[in-house]
């Protein structure tokens, strides 16, 4: 026991307890652990029909590391997960469903670190989240998750279709992405509706897509640009696929020719049936007022020939023009003359440029004729008789000789 002297009153002792004293023993620190992951991509992409490798390895493995097996679970939306694949060191692989799988690195009797698992021609139902799993001791199980995205890239084509004039919106062109998967996305550059629709590709899994352009058709309307636009997460840009529009409608007919300068004895003038027409014309057909034509008057297609002018031309000609929607017809009426008309002499207009011309000029070199004229009076009234700068008489001047 220890006696120590501590503040208090005087003449007192105060006494503490006896303690055992026992050596510290130093035990050396333990051998930190590293951190055992799995290390895997977050998802893999693989096209319909090609071979994707799942790769899934454990990271870092030690010699105190044993794995005992790895599993492979597949799990689709909306369904529970179920053992696809599973590798043990000695007894080796187990598919349970596919032979299309198969371990890429493990290999019986190894040590297991690899557990990548290759899917060879790629299904649409094969797109899954995957979780590869390594059973470990004395560490437990580590995993790691992958989704597999199985994509098909479409085939895409646009068309215009038959538009006719119709006071109501109908389809005016058409643009179909075949056999994508996922669905492609379908735009167009035109601010009408739009109906689209989608119907199985023609593989298993894939999906086409079919969208209508809806319009108004009018004859503005006719050879007006449209685009339809496809996005697709296999296409590195978005496709884009221009058409121009086509508007049917009866032919809008009009002739020209007649230049109102037909006299009687003229030769080889013709009249011109000019027609706009979507579809093009069927037939042509010239007539007049009074039914048959002149006998100097003969229908070739869009044009009238006419050899000679005589009495019989002068008449009212009609043009009739037929298509596949519908008849429209344009006429013009001939009046003769008894003679040409008197034409303007060649070179009258630059004469009478040339006369202006001259009339202008006269005019301006008369007005400054007048205005220095009038400037010069104006300085004679100002300074006198005598012109600036000359000498007068002064009377204070003293008298010179000869003047006394």
């Amino acid at each position: 026991a220890l006696e120590v002297l501590t503040t208090g009153p005087p003449g007192k002792s105060h006494q503490l307890p006896s303690y055992a004293w026992t050596p510290y023993k130093h035990f050396p620190n333990p051998r930190p652990q590293r951190i055992i992951t799995v290390q895997a991509p977050l998802q893999v992409s693989g096209f319909l029909g090609e071979t994707v490798i799942l790769s899934c390895k454990l990271d870092p493995l030690e010699h105190s590391v044993t794995v005992t097996q790895v599993t492979w679970t597949k799990q689709r939306q909306a369904e529970l997960a179920r053992s696809v694949a599973v590798f043990h060191p000695a007894q080796g692989p187990n598919f349970h469903e596919s032979s299309r799988l198969e371990f890429m690195a493990a290999k019986p009797g190894e040590k297991l670190w690899d557990a990548s698992l290759v899917v060879r021609e790629l299904h649409v139902e094969d797109e899954a989240n995957y979780t590869c799993q390594f059973a470990t001791f004395p560490n437990g199980d580590k995993s790691a998750r992958i989704l597999l995205r199985v994509l098909a890239q479409p085939q895409n084509k646009a068309e215009i279709l038959n538009i006719s004039l119709s006071p109501n919106p109908v389809p005016v062109a058409r643009c179909v992405s075949i056999g994508g998967h996922p669905p492609a996305r379908i735009s167009w550059s035109s601010d009408g509706k739009t109906n689209t629709t989608q119907v199985p590709g023609p593989l298993p899994g894939t999906v086409t897509v079919i969208s209508l352009l809806i319009l108004t058709p009018s004859s503005q309307m006719d050879g007006r640009n449209v685009t339809c636009r496809v996005e697709h997460e296999s296409f590195e840009e978005p496709v884009v696929l221009p058409m121009t529009l086509a508007v049917s409608a009866p032919p809008k007919v009009s002739i020209s020719g007649y230049d109102d300068n037909w006299y009687i004895g003229r030769r080889e003038v013709a009249l011109n049936c000019d027609v706009r027409s979507k579809p093009e014309p069927t037939s042509y057909s010239w007539s007049t007022t009074n039914g048959t034509l002149p006998p100097s008057a003969v229908a070739q297609g869009t044009q009238l020939l006419i050899d000679t002018v005589d009495e019989t031309i002068n008449v009212t000609f009609i043009c009739l023009v037929t298509n596949a929607l519908g008849t429209s017809q344009a006429n013009v009426t001939v009046l003769l003359r008894e003679s040409p008309r008197e034409q303007p002499q060649e070179g009258s207009s630059s004469m009478t440029i040339i006369i202006v011309a001259s009339v202008i000029l006269l005019v301006v070199m008369l007005l400054f004729c007048f205005l220095w004229h009038r400037k010069s009076r104006l300085l004679t009234s100002h300074w006198g008789a005598s012109p600036p700068g000359t000498v007068g008489s002064n009377p204070q001047d003293p008298p010179t000789e000869g003047t006394r």
